[in-house]
């Protein structure tokens, strides 16, 4: 934790009769469009868990850089002996940005809403909690896997033991809201959240930008020494405007370079381009749910053959990424460096194709593949109609904004609307059950393309009892390897992530989880 010298200034201030204290700073920042949501529980994206770190804590937290979790609203917690039973302290003086004291019957509310589904999106995050099943599902109101038996305690109880608890309360699912203002049926809180992260929303218009303030009160104190205490968002929906935005020094962050200028931009903005590995996997997705991929792994090992991924990697992206071999990104429990990415084969691709009953795509419907519209994501999908063209397979793209995009997939009749889907998988929190469980397994949240196998979902359930870590990195690989077996996806690159940042900013740690894991009330803008 990084430590605040504003008393030891004040001190040298009184001694010297002067103080060159640099004033505190703000911070331009670029965002593509408007969050989704700002409910912590219903984020489940980049551009609306950008917000949800700043404006929401939880009991604990990631080290900045790192996926190491250190106390935040907690300080401290113990584990007991068989794993099951977890005891935190909470902080003393923490407040929400309505004044209010953070109590440890707060954090019960905020699990049990986290576990509400009319509420919430993050069935799936706490699996190993004790009665969680039965309380999403509506048949109990007793939660016994969370109790505060006074204002400064809250004990968490598994059904049994799971490794990355911890970094699960790291992330969103984690956040801590306060009852009076989410207890809401007209669901204000979503114009006004109210958290107790150390930065608390500023102003808004829609479409334009969005701006957060610095929170005096937040635990770990206010601006001092240079540290930002004002983030001003504008919404720039072309990457391409605001990459030149940020070359004419309008910007001091963009989360992304424009297609096909990150090798003028290395070149033209030394000290400007930070990169790092990301836990996250972009893939096409099939409709298992519906024909014609339904049943027919042939046919979508077909689909794998024919994508030029290298050329995606090494042109689109402009070896940006690393091509991917599987789901489990490098770096992550289960990963296999051995493993290889499907070989692109067009040859193999149209024998596959024929071997499906559709020899050249003949009585093959029109393909429909359903994407956000970014210059990025346009680009590839482009590519991949362009491939599969190649063998046959038409396909015809649907593009719509990064919400609409989201409700769709998520719909109860998404089936009838595509057949292939983009995705960008990013881990919440960076345990391979999470990449895996959440995506593929049969009902989970993220699984949009109803994929169902119950031998991985036999996979996944044994990786989440397992707790000695040999045995579940066992268990993950073999869930993968099931996985390009059955064609259940089509991988196509790891993520690594670019951003730009002005280098009188320092202190910026990119996170492994992404830009949203950035803590931006740690970074000091020099004089």
């Amino acid at each position: 934790m990084t430590v605040r010298r504003g008393w030891a200034l004040v001190a040298l201030c009184a001694l010297t009769w002067s103080c060159a204290q640099a004033p505190p700073a703000a911070l331009r920042y670029r965002m593509p469009e408007d969050p989704p949501t700002l409910d912590p529980f219903q984020a489940g994206d980049d551009n609306s868990l950008v917000y949800v770190y700043l404006l929401f804590d939880g009991l604990v937290e990631f080290v900045p850089g790192t996926l190491d979790v250190r106390p935040a609203v907690a300080s401290s917690w113990s584990i007991s002996p068989d794993g099951l039973v977890y005891t935190f302290t909470l902080r003393p003086g923490v407040k929400f940005h309505n004044g209010r004291d953070v109590t440890a019957h707060d954090v019960v509310y905020s699990v049990r809403r986290a576990l509400t589904p009319a509420l919430s999106a993050k069935d799936g995050f706490f699996e190993a909690l004790a009665g969680k099943q039965a309380f999403w599902k509506g048949q109990t109101t007793d939660l016994p896997g969370v109790s505060a038996p006074d204002d400064h305690t809250v004990i968490f109880t598994l059904q049994h033991p799971y490794e990355p608890f911890l970094t699960v309360l790291a992330g969103e699912a984690g956040s801590i809201v306060p009852r009076e203002v989410y207890d809401d049926d007209g669901k204000t809180y979503l114009k006004h959240p109210v958290g107790c992260g150390p930065f608390r929303l500023g102003g808004r218009e829609p479409d334009i930008s969005l701006a957060l303030e610095r929170f005096p009160d937040h635990w770990k104190g206010p601006a001092v020494d240079g540290r930002i205490d004002r983030i001003q968002v504008r919404m720039i929906r072309d990457s391409s405007t605001a990459t030149e935005e940020y070359k004419a020094g309008h910007l001091d962050f963009s989360q992304e370079i424009a297609p096909g200028q990150r090798m003028a931009m290395m070149k033209d903005f030394p000290g400007h381009v930070h990169s790092a590995p990301r836990h996250s996997i972009f893939y096409i997705g099939f409709n298992h749910g519906a024909p014609p991929f339904r049943g027919n792994p042939v046919l979508r090992r077909a689909v794998a053959h024919a994508i030029d991924r290298e050329f995606i990697v090494k042109v689109l992206q402009e070896d940006k990424d690393i091509p991917a071999a599987g789901v489990i990104t490098p770096g992550m429990l289960g990963f296999d460096p051995q493993r290889r990415p499907p070989a692109f084969d067009p040859d193999l691709a149209a024998r596959l194709l024929a071997q499906a009953g559709h020899p050249g795509g003949k009585g093959l419907p029109e393909i429909v593949y359903l994407s956000n519209d970014t210059p990025g994501f346009r680009r590839i999908g482009d590519r991949v109609a362009a491939d599969l063209a190649r063998i046959g397979v038409r396909v015809r793209s649907t593009w719509m904004d990064l919400g609409a995009f989201l409700q769709a997939l998520s719909a109860p009749d998404s089936g009838a609307t595509m057949g292939l889907y983009r995705m960008n998988w990013y881990a919440d929190w960076p345990d391979t059950d999470n990449l895996l469980g959440l995506q593929f397994a049969t009902g989970s949240m993220g699984n949009f393309g109803h994929y169902s196998n119950p031998v991985f979902d036999e996979f996944i359930a044994r990786g989440r009892r397992e707790g000695a870590r040999a045995a579940r990195e066992a268990i993950y690989r073999q869930a993968d390897t099931l996985l390009l077996e059955d064609a259940a996806l089509v991988p196509v690159y790891w993520y690594g992530q670019d951003v730009l940042l002005r280098p009188e900013f320092e202190g910026v740690k990119l996170s492994p989880l992404g830009t949203f894991g950035i803590a931006w009330e740690e970074v000091r803008r020099s004089p």
